[in-house]
């Protein structure tokens, strides 16, 4: 039986823990043995890559830059999806220990085979380790090259989440209480977005800039029960912001881009598992019909299956003077804290 004194105490804790969650509060806790550790550093898609010196020559190098400097999909200019640093075994390690993207290539060749292994916050949190181990610099190589697409998301979605936790924390009130008010969900955009437009099933908000320029998008639509699919996206998609996104004459509308040789959209889509959720990722070029304006965006859509309705959300930019890749990131880091 409680006594009266821990019975009181209790409940304050009862209540207090509700507070708390009511308030967003609420949070994973982190494991003691983390939390302990050092903040990770590093800039934005910056990552390092330590491996012997003799191995980083020829195949082995040409295929790590290729695939760790190829293109970040889709913007209409080459950036490189991360900032490389390269550091050998021989040389002093102890300053990149609590970098925030580690990818360590070994050569050993004891191995018959090459592979791979992944590890957290070893040194640092938050922290992602990616080890490539083989037994010649050829193998590793093959083994990177095929594995391409695995080993850069990894490095992604960890710098996603990063930048997400940040969002989490400072994010525009005004847009999380819309789509709250609008569909009982809510996001984490920047908290420079502040203008807005409510539309029928449809929400903008953004930075309304002239460069660096970001925005949100939400928009829903009935679900058919069928696995989603870019084709139905596009016609989702081009209706509502044709609907809700004019531009300065009635023969213009926001749209997705349209490759001039094949008439196909620009834009990339693939099936995802995202935060435990089977969702469609989609990164495009959007247009204005008729105008001379552009940019990127990318978009989540969700399936609401007891409300028979796919939701869609997306974030798009207009900088034409400046890099896109990392006002990108953002909003696709802000669209993984949509609930």
């Amino acid at each position: 039986m409680h006594t009266p004194r821990f019975t009181s105490l209790l409940s304050n804790l009862i209540l207090m823990t509700a507070a708390l969650c009511v308030t967003g509060a609420c949070k994973p806790q982190r494991h003691s043995e983390a939390a302990n550790k050092p903040a990770s550093r590093g800039l934005p898609y910056e990552l390092v890559v330590i491996v012997q010196r003799q191995a980083y020559e020829g195949e082995l190098a040409d295929t790590l830059e290729h695939v760790l400097k190829g293109s970040t999909p889709v913007l209409p200019q080459h950036e490189p999806l991360f900032r490389l640093d390269v550091t050998f075994t021989d040389a002093n390690l102890i300053p990149w220990r609590t970098f925030r993207n580690r990818l360590i290539v070994k050569i050993d060749r004891q191995k018959r085979q090459s592979a791979m292994g992944i590890a957290r916050n070893v040194a640092a949190r938050p922290q992602i380790e990616v080890m490539v181990t083989g037994p010649s610099a050829h193998d590793v190589a093959c083994f990177i090259a095929d594995n391409s697409e695995r080993i850069t998301d990894l490095f992604i979605d960890a710098e996603l989440e990063w930048q997400a936790g940040h969002l989490r924390q400072k994010y525009s009130q005004h847009t999380a209480q819309a789509l709250d008010s609008m569909t009982g969900h809510t996001i984490c955009v920047p908290a420079k977005l502040r203008a807005s437009k409510v539309g029928k099933h449809f929400l903008w908000t953004g930075t309304n800039l002239n460069d660096k320029d970001q925005n949100f998008v939400f928009y829903s639509y009935p679900w058919n029960g069928k696995p989603l699919n870019a084709k139905q996206y596009v016609a989702m998609r081009d209706s509502a912001l044709k609907a809700n996104i004019p531009g300065a004459g009635p023969t213009q509308w926001m749209q997705t881009a349209i490759n001039p040789d094949t008439q196909q959209p620009l834009l990339l889509a693939r099936a995802r598992k995202i935060n435990n959720e089977d969702v469609l990722e989609i990164h495009g070029l959007w247009e204005m019909h008729d105008g001379a304006l552009g940019g990127a965006f990318v978009a989540i859509e969700h399936i609401d299956t007891l409300q028979g309705l796919v939701l869609a959300t997306e974030g798009f930019i207009y900088s034409p003077y400046s890099p896109k890749r990392n006002l990108m990131r953002e909003m696709e880091a802000a669209l993984r804290t949509f609930h």
